[in-house]
């Protein structure tokens, strides 16, 4: 696992000593190890956290006769066998044991189409001297980031993280109002955006082309759900499963560095562990958070996996009301833009406790994914349903709940506000329920909340390219659907951010088995009976590990992992909301939001302590540190419109 940037440039600039800035930037993501290359148009850099062939693994690798450099970041499961096809062919030589090596050699061998012969967690980028090109590619699913910037036409830089890439003056520091729109509408920022106006990041599956001062961008990889006869047999699936899981979790457990597994108590992180146990001749090193509030915490369910497997494990404690002002920049400085996913703060935390015990953690993300595990699946088929009824009656029910709302003794009732949710969304279009069931702020809040001129077409626009990432998936049926949206967006945009900068802040490297392709081609070749059953959902998952894990995984309900935000409201935080939000007149977002509504969503957000009937004490808080995210981020990076 490492770090990489690096930049080329027709012009005069001082590349090297930009680069060695750049990866200065990035030493958290590889501690052990540093190297560089540079010509007279060209530097590249990296760090490195030494996990395989940590000896001579040493980047960056040249080939054998210095036309071709490489930097890498992240592991590659299949090197093995690869270096194994490469060496029969006669026309490789290798110099090391390592993944980076098998990368470079096969690309001379496949060309472009490299990408698709890995199995793994990648980004990475081979610069051609003969013609001062450069090739890079990112994994399948975005495990691992690459940001990018060209804007003059004659520079390409590139980081793994938007801190390190602004080490290049000549970016502007311009929000891009697009890409803050979509975050502000749907809580994440998505491929190839950034909220930086002209820094784009490389899409998971894609690959991209420098040659020439113009970059081609081509994707390699989709996940084509299509259902195949022979695992219509639950048996079959059944065991299909198992062996994928069995078989990833073995490859994702080589190291040369001690390993171990998050543990929340989950379906998916409990079989991952539960593989882990039954293919290891000691003790597994499992770890959980245990939080303060009993309905956030799955420590219990952890612990009695934990006993049932008998690993070697740990729980870390993170108090209610321990907001640190700190909480809020790291998680700022780390993503390099406004990050709305609040769990992003127990990570960090239980990432430096484990590191002190382990160096490279198996985690259970993509569970929900792969195999259907989100109740929103289940929520939009219920809308579907309800959205049969006539336009006119829903706009009458929805009124009636707005109003029901306000009698007394109703405003406390949470059933009147989901039914008016519910009537609300089902009242959207069918592609429109796939991705407005999260929203963060509604249509009409952002209308009440944004100043500039133009916020209702750019409203419009982020709504329209929601929809049209829907659309491209016509064809599928409902439930793919929804599982396409998850695995495209809000998997590597918000799941995957929050372990790849948390855990790689406190140098641990991340793998989830659950996002092996063998696993993923596996899932989307399954019928949709086997992924949700009535109520039960990623049924064939549950069935393939029941008998390795105590009853306790499968009958608690899903929790997720989270922290209860309102809890966290302290002095500090109430402090940051009214400096950042209302207390800067000149900012960012006094030019983007309107004073009044601004007012009205930090009270609402700062006070709000339970559930009502107009709205949930999740969403009040989680719209608060949404806005809260954003002016931190425009005040560390010195953001303007």
């Amino acid at each position: 696992m490492c770090g990489i940037c690096g930049l080329t440039t027709a012009g005069d600039a001082d590349h090297a000593a930009v680069v060695t800035r750049m990866n200065a930037a990035i030493v958290h993501r590889g501690p052990d190890d540093a190297g560089s290359y540079t010509d007279a148009t060209t530097s590249l850099a990296m760090r490195r956290l030494s996990i395989i062939d940590r000896a001579g693994g040493h980047q960056p690798i040249v080939n054998e006769d210095g036309t071709l450099v490489i930097v890498f970041n992240g592991e590659i499961y299949n090197y093995r066998e690869l270096r194994e096809e490469l060496l029969r062919s006669g026309r490789h030589i290798f110099r090391t044991q390592s993944d980076t090596e098998v990368i470079l050699h096969a690309f001379e061998e496949f060309g472009e189409r490299v990408p698709e012969r890995l199995e793994g967690m990648f980004a990475f980028c081979i610069y051609r001297t003969t013609d001062g090109s450069l090739f890079f590619a990112r994994d399948r699913f975005g495990e691992k980031p690459l940001f990018y910037w060209h804007g003059d036409g004659r520079t390409l830089a590139f980081s793994s993280e938007l801190t390190s890439l602004l080490e290049w003056e000549a970016i502007p520091r311009q929000a891009d109002l697009d890409a803050l729109h979509v975050y502000l509408r749907r809580a994440f920022v998505p491929s190839p955006w950034t909220t930086f106006a002209g820094v784009r990041q490389l899409p998971p599956g894609h690959t991209m082309t420098w040659r020439n001062g113009v970059a081609t961008v081509r994707r390699y990889f989709a996940l084509q759900p299509r259902e195949d006869a022979a695992f219509e047999d639950e048996r079959a699936a059944k065991e299909a499963v198992r062996g994928a899981l069995l078989s990833a979790v073995k490859r994702q457990m080589e190291s040369e560095v001690p390993l171990g597994a998050f543990l929340s108590g989950g379906i998916d992180s409990s079989g991952v562990v539960a593989a882990m146990q039954r293919q290891s001749s000691r003790p597994v090193k499992t770890f959980t958070v245990r939080f303060a509030q009993a309905d956030y915490d799955e420590s219990p369910v952890a612990r009695c996996v934990a006993e049932h497997l008998g690993t070697e494990h740990r729980e870390f404690f993170v108090p209610n009301n321990a907001f640190d002002a700190e909480d809020l920049w790291r998680v700022v400085r780390h993503v390099g833009m406004p990050f709305a996913d609040s769990s992003a703060i127990p990570t960090f935390y239980i990432s430096r406790l484990i590191r002190d015990h382990v160096t490279v953690c198996l985690s259970g993300d993509g569970g929900d994914e792969m195999f259907a595990g989100y109740q929103t699946f289940r929520w939009t088929q219920q809308l579907d349903r309800l959205a049969i009824a006539p336009g006119f009656a829903l706009a009458a029910l929805e009124n009636v709940f707005a109003a029901a709302s306000r009698f007394p003794g109703l405003g406390g009732s949470s059933a009147v506000r989901k039914a008016r949710r519910a009537v609300h969304f089902a009242r959207g279009s069918a592609n429109e329920r796939v991705w407005s069931i999260g929203e963060m702020f509604s249509r009409d809040e952002m209308d009440s909340l944004l100043a500039d001129e133009h916020h209702a077409a750019r409203r419009r626009l982020a709504d329209d390219w929601l929809n049209a990432q829907v659309a491209a998936l016509d064809g599928m049926s409902r439930l793919r659907q929804m599982m396409a949206f998850r695995q495209q967006l809000s998997l590597p945009e918000d799941m995957l951010i929050k372990v790849d900068r948390m855990s790689m802040a406190n140098s641990i490297e991340v793998r989830a088995p659950l996002l092996d392709v063998g696993i993923a081609n596996l899932a989307a070749r399954l019928p949709d009976k086997h992924l949700i059953r009535g109520d039960v959902k990623k049924y064939i998952l549950r069935e393939a590990i029941r008998e390795w894990l105590p009853d306790e995984v499968f009958s608690h309900a899903k929790m997720g992992f989270g922290i209860p935000l309102h809890a966290f409201v302290n002095r500090q935080y109430v402090e940051l909301c009214e400096d950042l939000l209302l207390g800067d007149r000149d900012g960012l977002t006094a030019q983007l939001f309107r004073r009044a509504a601004l007012e009205s969503f930090v009270r609402r957000g700062l006070d709000r302590i339970s559930d009502r009937a107009d709205l949930s004490v999740y969403r009040a808080s989680h719209q608060l540190w949404a806005l809260l995210q954003l002016a931190a981020w425009a005040k560390a990076f010195r953001v303007t419109l």
